[in-house]
């Protein structure tokens, strides 16, 4: 379990602030303000709360307070949370570089379930601040599509495969999300540029998404 200095430590190899880690852990944010000051010890279940989002952004943790940022050539989350831990590695990846994620086999019903809607919300802004723009391949039948459309192009069925993949930056990442969810992210930008031009041939030969409400 971490402690203070690894808490303080860990948010400013990030370059967060408090208001980030409280918005991305659910911890209040003057519970996290107390801790890092020492005027509190934090809870075992609060403290190992943020130690997880810490690992999501690719940090760990050592012995004696220390704390460095991971191999992360290749990297795997598992649980209900590992695709939460996607979209923080997506923001944090791209949020300096106002660069693109592109995800191919996206159903959004599946993404909805997987990610509370207020946290979906909250990432979305976070990229269009951030100026990351989103592209999307997803089945034209999809009823929980959202607009603007001009983001997706859909994919014939029978090419269409339950497992969705995602680049970003020099990063592409492998979704499973069942029988248990996964996330595998190899981060090679050898292995990206392939996948992009897959990607890239599937847009352009895809369909516009059309709907009455927009």
């Amino acid at each position: 379990m971490i402690d203070a200095i690894q808490l303080r430590a860990a948010r400013a190899m990030l370059d967060w602030k408090t208001s980030d880690l409280a918005e991305m852990s659910g911890v209040a944010l003057n519970a996290i303000n107390k801790i890092e000051r020492g005027k509190v010890l934090g809870r075992r279940d609060t403290m190992e709360k943020l130690q997880k989002v810490f690992e999501g952004a690719g940090l760990e943790f050592l012995p004696d307070s220390g704390v460095r940022l991971k191999n992360r050539v290749v990297i795997t989350y598992t649980g209900e949370d590992c695709f939460k831990n996607l979209m923080v590695d997506v923001y944090e990846t791209l949020r300096g570089t106002g660069g693109e994620l592109l995800v191919a086999h996206l159903e959004e019903g599946l993404a909805k379930q997987s990610l509370n809607e207020e946290f979906m919300r909250e990432q979305i802004q976070k990229r269009n601040e951030a100026n990351i723009s989103c592209r999307m391949l997803v089945r034209a039948d999809d009823p929980n599509l959202v607009p603007p459309y001009d983001t997706y192009r859909a994919i014939p069925d029978e090419l269409f495969s339950p497992y969705p993949f995602c680049m970003y930056g020099s990063k592409l990442a492998l979704v499973s999300w069942k029988p248990s969810p996964q996330v595998i992210i190899i981060d090679d930008a050898r292995f990206v540029e392939s996948a992009r031009k897959l990607f890239e041939i599937a847009w352009l030969s895809g369909g516009k998404i059309l709907r009455k409400d927009e």
